[in-house]
């Protein structure tokens, strides 16, 4: 499908859906607890029409949905989708998480409804990168895990080179032509096309400008958004309480620094895809119980201090051989060289 002609169609108004948690864009300040972070209070005017369960609350709140970042960090544009502030955290309003994540869905099996094509974009992390390519593999999506190269969209042409470059390169090693070439020659096309492959692995077969953008990161991944708004290219984004909700078509507002909770939002955004082409769904119209969400470990570190222990020094609370230099030295030793260290002063103080 060429470019699509409602690119630039502007995001819906939901103004009938109000949160009393947050006026005149400020952002209430009383503490709130867990239970009391995912109660909503809904205008009594307000009417959610064709509202489809996508995720269920219960799961956005296990996944961590709801949890914002330290208020040092919030961008003041994103009041208007903060619930409260708890602790050192903003609360997301998680109904709102839901609105839009509701209309994303929708533009989104829109677009794959006419043909058009998807790129997903997502260079911060291990985790978040294995996650963008496995939901872009399954809708059979471009995808974006390394550094957002300058021009990807803005300079098609450019990249058209360096696809077709490593198009070439890939066949030419599948063919029995490479063993014309020397040993020397093969070693270098083969850094070429690793090269090539990290930043273009995930858009080799694009033949033209993707039709939307999904980001997980908004704020990371700005330059992405620069180049797609210069071509009118709607873009749907993951954003936590530091985005800039101007700068999004289609904004999903979340916590896109926990795992579980990208799992979640992305494999919905997938199952739209998937859903339209009578494909298995993920996430979408499966119970709970259902729906696995990743382990994470914890970077809590067990605190180990002793101060019976002598020599005891937190900087050395996990390494052994150094902890064990202070406290296993015998008592003979340090007499001895106390002792030493004595007639060295003396000595000094005498001269």
């Amino acid at each position: 499908m060429s470019q699509m002609e409602n690119s630039t169609k502007k995001v819906e108004s939901v103004a009938d859906v109000e949160v009393v948690a947050t006026e005149n864009a400020k952002v209430e300040q009383k503490p709130t607890s867990p239970a009391d972070a995912i109660q909503l209070k809904v205008n009594a005017n307000s009417t959610i029409k064709n509202l489809k369960t996508l995720v269920s609350i219960v799961k956005l709140t296990e996944s961590g949905a709801h949890i914002g970042l330290n208020p040092k960090k919030w961008n003041p544009k994103m009041a208007n989708y903060i619930h409260a502030k708890r602790s050192n955290n903003h609360v997301i309003d998680i109904l709102k998480t839901i609105l839009f994540l509701d209309r994303a869905y929708k533009f989104l099996q829109e677009v794959a409804q006419n043909g058009g094509t998807v790129m997903f974009v997502g260079t911060r992390g291990r985790v978040v990168k294995e996650l963008i390519k496995a939901e872009a593999e399954r809708t059979n999506s471009f995808y974006v895990t390394q550094r957002w190269l300058g021009g990807t969209l803005t300079n098609f042409a450019n990249i058209s080179r360096s696809l077709k470059k490593f198009n070439s390169n890939l066949a030419l090693l599948e063919s029995e032509e490479i063993n014309k070439y020397s040993k020397k020659e093969q070693i270098a096309i083969n850094k070429e096309t690793a090269k090539l492959e990290k930043f273009y692995g995930g858009i080799k077969t694009m033949k033209q400008r993707p039709d939307v953008l999904i980001l997980v990161d908004p704020v990371n991944d700005v330059n992405a958004i620069k180049e797609a708004r210069k071509l009118n290219i709607p873009v749907i984004a993951l954003a936590n309480t530091n985005a800039d909700p101007q700068l999004i078509d289609y904004i999903i507002p979340v916590n896109n620094y926990s795992v579980k909770s990208i799992t979640l939002i992305l494999g919905v955004l997938a199952d739209a895809i998937a859903e339209l082409r009578g494909e298995p769904t993920k996430i979408v119209g499966r119970p709970d119980s259902e729906i696995v969400l990743p382990e994470t470990k914890s970077s809590w570190r067990q605190n180990n201090y002793d101060p019976s222990k002598r020599g005891y020094n937190p900087k050395y609370v996990n390494h052994k051989s150094t902890f064990n230099k202070f406290n296993n030295k015998k008592p003979a030793e340090a007499t001895s060289q106390a002792k030493t260290n004595e007639k060295i002063v003396i000595k000094a103080e005498t001269n």
